[in-house]
């Protein structure tokens, strides 16, 4: 909605004016009878047009131009005036967006002119609007590639590209100099929030890379965060610039889990490396990790070391493999999921198997517990689980494994309907403690972690009622409340219950009611009268 001051120190004069406008547009309105008054209510918030007398007493209309201009430069002016005096014109030539009007032309002609701001004001706002989407497009284009490279050169170990494709698509980084990997994975927790979360850091390490200039790109996978860091205009990142890194991330663990409950790990390369060798360190560093996702703190990766034992061949799984597995772990294949790990550690002493492999069951039982019951806590679960010396043999293993992956697919069957109960009730009381709030679809969306065209089909799937639909009824529930129960204006009644203008909230509950405000409030005080 488009909001409009009207000024003019005579009030008969601004009043006619203001129920014109009232009654002609659909305008949130203000009206001032100085100058002065008018400015202080401008500095607070933006106004798109100001209507104004040109003479009155402590400010004039064009003093008042001036200094609004100055703060809200896009705000269009209606100069009106009782004196054909031409230097009056000529001054508000000199200003944009600004139309002078003589007080005997008739209210047509007013209307007329702030008909054509409007449509100058739409046009203007619909080039901001595509310039803004083109803008937020290029970025997250941008942003897009870059994470598509950091996925095919880091996790899936593709060949590197020509360093001609990532200055095609402007990814800030060069494939001569060295690199250097942070990966950070979050505590098990509700799926839900587990984006809202993992973005939260993304936001708390952009900061603090600021303060170091340090320039980073992100790759976010469910509950883990990869970053590659490569500052601008140094040949190398030793030295220093590691320091700077592991400064700016050491007390991040316990920030999170100060503001979050959450913990938070973090697996730091000591070093710098080529980025022919990002992909074997990766391999390594994601599978270790998982050994540490229910701490909270900073560990250093030995990359000499870690490298070094990558020569020969990695223990079971490798990347590929662990994919492999949770493709089939996702499907509910279990049983070939057992088959590839009893045929792989058959021969491997029990239950003295590699670090790596105990870590990569970890990960898929976490990954499964997400999937299959994200309202549970499985983390004593996966930690019986990856402790083999509580079992007797291999095969005793895998049978706990396999009542473990049917048993969590099993009650997520049983949940899905409770879940879907669940999101009905989280947004009809959403709505009931945020009604009075300026509360639109994309709103309700971001606080369920849902997109806004999917939580518009499944409400009205599961309630046979479109979501805003009920937003209104309790609206308008609340506002007969209070015009039955109160002594409150229609106007305070229509703010209280979140309308933007009374003349919308009149319009609404005329419709779903059947009567206006004025008229349900007589028939419920006669209704009272006469019991």
């Amino acid at each position: 909605m488009f909001r409009m001051m009207i000024v003019d120190d005579e009030e008969r004069i601004a009043n006619s004016i203001y129920d014109l406008m009232d009654e002609r547009f659909e305008f949130e309105l203000y009206r001032c009878y100085s100058a002065v008054e008018a400015l202080e209510v401008i500095r607070t918030m933006r106004f798109d047009i100001v209507i104004t007398d040109i003479s009155m007493p402590g400010m004039s209309g064009l003093e008042l131009l001036s200094k609004v201009q100055a703060i809200w430069p896009k705000c269009h002016f209606l100069i009106l005036t009782a004196y054909d005096n031409f230097d009056y014109a000529y001054e508000t030539l000199r200003h944009d967006r600004v139309d002078y009007l003589l007080k005997i032309e008739s209210y047509d002609t007013i209307c007329q002119c702030v008909e054509r701001k409007l449509q100058s004001i739409r046009k203007e706002r619909a080039r901001e609007e595509k310039l803004r989407h083109y803008d937020q497009y290029r970025q997250q284009v941008e942003e897009s590639m870059g994470r598509y490279f950091l996925k095919r050169i880091i996790v899936q170990g593709i060949p590197l590209p020509d360093q001609h494709d990532l200055d095609q698509f402007t990814v800030p980084f060069r494939l001569d100099e060295p690199v250097l990997l942070v990966l950070l994975a979050l505590s098990d927790q509700n799926p839900m929030t587990n984006n809202r979360t993992a973005m939260d850091i993304l936001q708390s390490i952009r900061e603090r890379f600021q303060v170091y200039d340090i320039p980073f790109l992100p790759y976010l996978s469910t509950g883990t965060i990869l970053l590659a860091i490569q500052p601008e205009g140094e040949s190398s990142l030793a030295g220093s610039r590691v320091t700077y890194v592991q400064t700016a991330l050491e007390t991040l663990p316990q920030t999170v889990e100060e503001e979050t409950g959450r913990k938070l790990a973090i697996l730091c390369a000591d070093a710098p490396l080529p980025w022919s060798q990002v992909h074997e360190l990766y391999q390594r560093a994601a599978v270790r990790l998982e050994d540490i996702r229910s701490e909270s703190g900073m560990l250093l990766l030995d990359t000499a070391e870690e490298l070094r034992h990558s020569e020969g061949k990695l223990p079971f799984p490798s990347m590929e493999e662990l994919n492999m597995l949770w493709e089939m772990v996702k499907c509910g294949n279990i049983d070939s999921f057992l088959q590839v790990l009893r045929d792989e550690l058959s021969s491997a002493p029990f239950p003295a198997l590699p670090e790596t492999t105990v870590a990569a069951v970890g990960f898929l039982m976490t990954e499964a517990g997400r999937l299959y019951a994200p309202q549970q806590d499985l983390a004593a679960e996966k930690k019986r689980l990856t402790a083999c010396d509580r079992f007797g043999s291999l095969e005793e293993w895998l049978r706990n494994l396999d009542d473990y992956l049917r048993r969590i697919r099993q009650a997520r069957e049983e949940n899905r309907e409770s879940r879907e109960t669940w999101l009905i009730v989280r947004i009809n009381q959403y709505i009931e403690q945020h009604y009075q709030e300026d509360l639109t679809l994309t709103r309700l969306a971001d606080e369920v972690h849902y997109s806004p065209a999917y939580l518009s089909r499944f409400y009205k799937a599961n309630t046979g009622t479109n979501v805003m639909t009920h937003l209104y009824n309790v609206r308008i529930g609340k506002a007969r409340e209070l015009l039955e129960n109160s002594n409150d204006k229609v106007s305070d009644i229509a703010v209280k219950t979140g309308f933007c203008s009374t003349k919308y909230f009149n319009r609404v509950f005329k419709k779903m009611t059947g009567l206006s405000p004025a008229q349900f409030r007589r028939e419920t005080a006669g209704d009272a009268s006469g019991n």
